[in-house]
């Protein structure tokens, strides 16, 4: 078991999401969500992804950064500025939240090291 040490104050919990909402949406999901996963996973500033298969017409993806600046350049990243112009050109195709969490408190990890406990992490 593991408990996650917070120690900088300055880690970054991005939750985001995307729905297809047309058949158009619905292949350009599917094209293109492997791409988008790799991207976020392969970005200096993030240090774990874990996406999630909601139903076939959405996803799911939870992601740790190291703080508001790697999220930032990573939203003006090329990856990011293609799916916002997919987004822009086809306003009804995609329905798309996000939310960012600065973690307050330690969480615990059982047999493995998942999300901040990739970054922070002691044996209890």
């Amino acid at each position: 078991m593991y408990e996650v040490e917070i120690t900088n104050g300055e880690n970054i919990v991005f939750v985001n999401s995307i729905r297809a909402r047309s058949f158009k949406g619905f292949c350009w999901l599917w094209l293109h969500v492997p791409a988008i996963i790799r991207s976020v996973k392969q970005h200096y500033g993030a240090y774990e992804c874990i996406p999630a298969l909601v139903s076939p017409l959405q996803i799911v993806m939870v992601s740790y950064w190291l703080s508001y600046r790697e999220l930032g350049e990573y939203h003006q990243s090329l990856s990011h500025r293609r799916l916002m112009d997919f987004v822009k050109r086809n306003p009804h195709a995609l329905g798309m939240y996000f939310e960012s969490y600065a973690p307050g408190k330690s969480g615990k990890y059982i047999n493995g090291a998942f999300g901040l406990a990739k970054n922070f992490r002691r044996k209890l």
